[in-house]
């Protein structure tokens, strides 16, 4: 887009490149492996549908230095656990994974062809799952001129579970089963994601109830400081996931967290102009002592509109400083809830914040 000044923006679609370029800028003065996480807001440019919208909140997690199996086994436990901590088990979740690099070896072999036709076998398994299978048949004879029988030992290769093509793989695969998340993790060859920077690992989060789709990826990025202008490869690793995927599969499976009210906890009212001092003077010390609070911003509104005001914001408590208040030295905490009222000394503002706190319980 442009701004005022005709000059051409981008809002942010994703976060690795730029990772990688900070990496490259700083490898001087990093200690190597590093691990790095990031949130922020990012946006995509295409049509919203249930579970991607235009602009969504994303984690980014990743592993940059190490060519180690270890380091991909990790970024991968790391995603295996944010599934066992949103309580999603492997019969809801699973995580599908791939050496892509190895496979492209394994395909030249057994179909015998050159690297330069596996680019676009990739592309075309990559969206094999998205055809009819007679399309995707023709697309691979008619486009990629493979013969039938090339075909067929294609789709056999795809379908296998041995995995002695990719010691690599067999490597991050034990590791799994080590760290006690394995059962979230399956091999899978049709997995051929990320062909602008990822060159060995990828991997797919998908959801195995009816939604069916894809809830994030990753993989390894072992040359993308070199592509980004470093002056030498720093191998990296991780995952992005957001926040919209994830949100649908919970709420399917009955798992979105009903989150806690944090809002203000209590609303200090202001008896009238002559006591507006205490009241302000309570509410700095409830902050101080940790309690969300709100100060009412008019000195000519009755009590009771004030307590309506609370009330319509979700704010449980009231308190209340009048005159007699003042002369007994007391604030009065109105539950607004249950109708219910307690007095505390204005002394003893500890035992109010912590009374509100625990709903005067």
């Amino acid at each position: 887009l442009k701004d005022r000044d005709n000059n051409l923006l981008v809002l942010r679609p994703e976060l690795t490149p730029t990772l990688a370029r900070m990496v490259a800028q700083k490898e001087s003065e990093l200690v190597f492996p590093i691990r790095w996480q990031s949130y922020g807001v990012f946006f995509r440019y295409e049509r919203p549908q249930r579970g991607r919208g235009r602009a969504f909140y994303q984690w980014n997690v990743d592993i940059l230095g190490s060519e180690s199996f270890l380091a991909d086994a990790e970024i991968m436990t790391v995603a295996c656990t944010l599934f066992q901590k949103l309580n999603l088990t492997p019969e809801q979740a699973v995580i599908k994974v791939n050496d892509r690099q190895g496979l492209e070896t394994k395909l030249m072999q057994s179909l015998k062809i050159d690297a330069q036709s596996v680019r676009p076998l990739f592309g075309a398994i990559d969206r094999a799952d998205k055809m009819p299978e007679d399309k995707y048949r023709a697309y691979l004879q008619e486009d990629l001129k493979l013969s039938a029988t090339q075909i067929d030992v294609l789709n056999e290769t795809l379908q296998s579970k041995d995995l002695s093509f990719s010691p690599y793989l067999q490597q991050i695969l034990e590791q799994l089963d080590k760290n006690g998340v394995a059962s979230y993790v399956e091999p899978d060859l049709k997995i051929v994601r990320g062909f602008n920077y990822y060159t060995r690992t990828v991997f797919e989060a998908w959801a195995k109830t009816s939604l069916k789709r894809a809830l994030f990826g990753g993989g390894r990025y072992d040359n993308l400081t070199i592509q980004v202008g470093g002056k030498r490869p720093v191998p990296g690793v991780g995952f992005a996931i957001g926040d919209m995927a994830i949100t649908e599969l919970l709420k399917e499976v009955h798992l979105y967290p009903n989150l806690p009210f944090s809002g203000a906890r209590v609303l200090v009212t202001v008896f009238s102009e002559t006591l507006l001092p205490q009241s302000v003077d309570m509410a700095r010390r409830l902050r101080q002592a940790g309690v969300p609070t709100e100060i009412y911003l008019e000195c000519d509104q009755r009590l009771d509109r004030q307590f309506k005001y609370a009330d319509r914001k979700g704010i449980p408590f009231a308190l209340v400083i009048g005159p007699e208040e003042l002369l007994a030295n007391t604030v009065v905490c109105k539950n607004l809830k249950n109708r219910t009222q307690h007095i505390f000394s204005n002394n003893d503002m500890a035992i109010l914040a912590k009374a509100i706190q625990q709903n005067l319980s």
